[in-house]
């Protein structure tokens, strides 16, 4: 239990400090590009998106959650991996000119192309950051994960300051793939090459054939509204759906990354140990939704205030959407680690089967929403019904694996929804005396000593209603000291 708290801890600060640097870069790039220009691109990564899950194919989960691993299914993963990049490459060069045309923005061809190198760079990265995870070396992920992600940030700026636009975020991400197999390759603790082969192809493709189709569906989903509102409504609404939901995604991608790196190995090692789930997660859920949905709360409630630190007053126009896709996210944070749970006891067959039911009704959702309403709020709303009808539907099937009557989490979930409540309160009280609906965003430092106040309710909150969060050596360790000194609270 002790190495998983220290993997959790190595990855944490991983995903801070690539936080702290991609908030950084995202606030230079949001005042040099226009917003065309994001569109352009985000149009772009979205049809690469769709390639994308299909280059995956599970390669990295298959190798993290098989129970024996030996040479040939290493070296297959590998070759298996090299074979769809070259072929998906090649496609996505041919196909360049025809999306292209098909959006009448003949700047998305230079950008696809360069997007298409991705392809042949991802598979020599693949494989060591998978070995690693499974060998719960996170120290040296830490490495990988943030110098890949400087040397992108870097060549992102540098170009968008040199004039290149679009493009410069393209050549940032070849930049960062390019960056993570190097070093990938140079802290792994045999620095051998592993030889392409395919003689272990059908235990890889019975687990990546499933893992893909779910990935491709996944994928198409939270693509379509980038997709959709770009051929109905332009290039312009993207940007300002993508700014907006980018704020959400701040927990449930770049927060919750760190999770999810640590917790299917970690699933998965327990499983193979023979241990029971229920209580670890359980936990998990808790601790994830007491940090996720005070998050939430407060991105939606300073909304503006947080659109126009991050990206300027000339996406003004997003802050209305925020507390949309934050509510979506709440929602989402509930099942955040379910797919994990899944995979990690062998059953992705059950995250195929919840993703093929789910993942269609969205893109449904959204493609109607724009098509019928012609608005980017529209799209919006579609994303939050989506989130709120998946939150039974993945309970359900969670239930086929790890069944359990659901008391503990909900009792947990309650825990967190009063800690949520403690943290947003002064924040509600410091906005209804500006007004909800006010055009000029507070000053920040009038919204320091709110945000520090919330922290320090919820803090003494999680103390007072035993949260599981409590019991972590992290929070004995830094907070411990401090809360014991409150009333009510031992």
């Amino acid at each position: 239990m002790a190495s998983v708290r220290r993997a959790l801890a190595l990855s944490f600060i991983e995903r801070y400090l690539l936080l702290v640097l991609a908030l950084g870069s995202n606030v230079v790039l949001a005042r040099l590009l226009t917003p065309t220009q994001i569109g352009v691109f985000s149009v772009s990564l979205a049809v690469i998106g769709i390639a994308q899950a299909l280059r995956d194919f599970g390669i990295g989960s298959y190798l993290i959650q098989e129970k024996s691993l030996d040479e040939s299914q290493i070296g297959t993963a590998f070759g298996i991996s090299l074979l769809l990049g070259g072929a998906l490459f090649v496609a996505a060069l041919l196909a360049a000119p025809a999306v292209a045309g098909f959006y009448a923005e003949p700047r998305m061809e230079l950008t696809l192309r360069i997007s298409a190198l991705n392809f042949l760079l991802l598979p020599f990265s693949t494989i060591s950051m998978a070995l690693m995870r499974r060998a719960m070396l996170f120290k040296r992920l830490v490495y990988v994960g943030l110098s890949s992600a400087l040397v992108g940030a870097s060549v992102s700026v540098g170009l968008a300051l040199a004039g290149v636009g679009e493009n410069s975020l393209a050549l940032g991400a070849v930049a960062t793939n390019l960056a993570t197999g190097l070093a990938a390759w140079l802290v792994r603790p045999e620095r051998r090459f592993i030889a392409p082969q395919l003689t272990a192809w059908r235990r890889v493709l019975s687990f990546g054939g499933q893992s893909s189709l779910t990935g491709l569906i996944t994928s198409a989903s939270m693509d379509a509204s980038d997709l959709v509102v770009a051929k109905v409504l332009g290039f312009e609404p993207v940007a300002i759906i993508s700014r907006a939901q980018g704020l959400m995604s701040l927990f449930n991608r770049d927060l919750m990354g760190a999770v999810r790196n640590v917790a299917l190995p970690a699933f998965a090692g327990a499983h193979r140990d023979g241990r029971s789930l229920q209580e670890p997660f359980a936990r998990s859920v808790s601790i994830v939704t007491v940090v996720g949905w005070p998050f939430h709360a407060l991105m939606s409630i300073y909304a503006l205030e947080v659109v126009n630190l991050l990206y300027g007053p000339q996406w003004f126009e997003a802050a209305s959407l925020v507390p949309l896709f934050c509510l979506a996210g709440a929602i989402a944070a509930v099942n955040a680690l379910t797919p994990n749970l899944l995979i990690a006891v062998g059953r992705i067959d059950l995250v195929t089967r919840v993703e093929l039911l789910m993942q269609p009704l969205r893109v449904a959702l959204i493609v109607a929403a724009v098509l019928v309403f012609r608005s980017v709020e529209a799209c919006a709303l579609a994303f939050l019904t989506s989130a709120a009808i998946s939150l039974p539907v993945f309970w359900w099937f969670k239930n086929r694996a790890l069944n359990d009557h659901g008391a503990v989490i909900m009792g947990y979930l309650a825990k967190s929804a009063v800690v949520t409540a403690a943290v947003a309160v002064p924040a509600i009280s410091h906005v209804a005396f500006f007004g909800f609906e006010r055009d000029i965003p507070i000053a920040l430092w009038q919204c320091v000593g709110t945000l520090i106040a919330g922290v320090f309710l919820g803090v003494w909150t999680l103390a007072i209603v035993r949260h599981p969060l409590t019991d972590e050596a992290l929070f004995q360790r830094f907070l411990g000291p401090l809360v014991r000194r409150l009333p009510y609270s031992k």
